[in-house]
């Protein structure tokens, strides 16, 4: 098990997005469907995960005298625990080592968690309100 956003909810979502450029109404790979559960919790946990990774990156920026792609792509394999470094996490601050510690133990631990908070949290309802079309665009 990796760390950071999994494969499935990254293809899950690139296919949902196809299927909507497409013009589909029910996005599906394989001859599958997906749910709209499935879908919200994907988009969820990536949106979660993509704000946490801005957060963390804005703070470095504040304290850190470094580059901002450098910082960005510290915190990325940070929270994607993947082991690449542009070099300069030996010369980061304590508090940037500290949240560059973080990171790496949200991005293990943060996605898996958070998808198991939703799965259980899910409650049924027992009443649903109108359907209403919006514009997007």
């Amino acid at each position: 098990m990796a760390g950071g956003i999994k494969v499935n909810n990254f293809s899950m979502l690139a296919v949902t997005i196809w299927g909507t450029l497409r013009g589909r109404e029910y996005p599906g790979a394989f001859g599958r469907e997906f749910s709209i559960q499935q879908i919200h919790r994907a988009l969820a946990v990536a949106f979660l995960s993509v704000g946490f990774v801005s957060v963390v990156v804005f703070l470095l920026t504040v304290t850190e005298g470094f580059r901002f792609i450098d910082l960005l792509f510290e915190t990325v394999s940070a929270f994607g625990t993947v082991g690449l470094s542009t070099g300069i996490t030996p010369s980061l601050s304590i508090a940037g080592r500290l949240m560059i510690i973080v990171t790496m133990f949200v991005g293990r631990l943060g996605p898996l968690t958070l998808m198991m908070a939703l799965v259980q949290r899910q409650q049924v309802t027992k009443y649903r309100y109108p359907k209403e079309m919006v514009r997007i665009g």
